[in-house]
């Protein structure tokens, strides 16, 4: 799938492998839950012409179809992919959920396939220290 493969491009080094899953797709929004080094989170995606680009990483407020709204989707996109998200969380093991939930506040993301757009998950790199 090409939405692991592109975050793994921008976050994942040799030292820092990146596991990227779940994956949830509604319309041209996606959710994926991340973990690396035992830190974690959910990055929220959107397609655009030329493919898959991370909006922005959060924790737990990514699963209420009402913060999905606030971020741009649409009252049908947010409900269905909410609902997407937690069928497929509901396979997560509780170790793995809470690193997703441990991610603190919301931080845009968009543009990070640029050169120089690493910085922002970088901002999360001290995070449960």
């Amino acid at each position: 799938m090409a939405i692991p493969a592109k975050m793994k491009a921008i976050f994942e080094t040799a030292e820092k492998p990146l596991a990227v899953s779940p994956v949830v797709v509604q319309g041209d929004w996606a959710i994926a839950g991340w973990t690396q080094e035992g830190r974690g989170g959910r990055a929220l995606l959107k397609k655009k012409s030329d493919g898959w680009s991370i909006h922005l990483c959060s924790g737990d407020g990514l699963k209420q179809a009402d913060a999905l709204k606030t971020m741009g989707l649409s009252s049908a996109d947010a409900t269905a992919l909410a609902s997407k998200l937690a069928e497929a969380e509901a396979n997560v093991d509780a170790k793995t959920l809470a690193l997703f939930a441990s991610f603190e506040g919301t931080v845009m993301v968009e543009g990070a396939d640029n050169p120089g757009g690493h910085d922002a998950h970088g901002a999360h790199k001290d995070h449960g220290k």
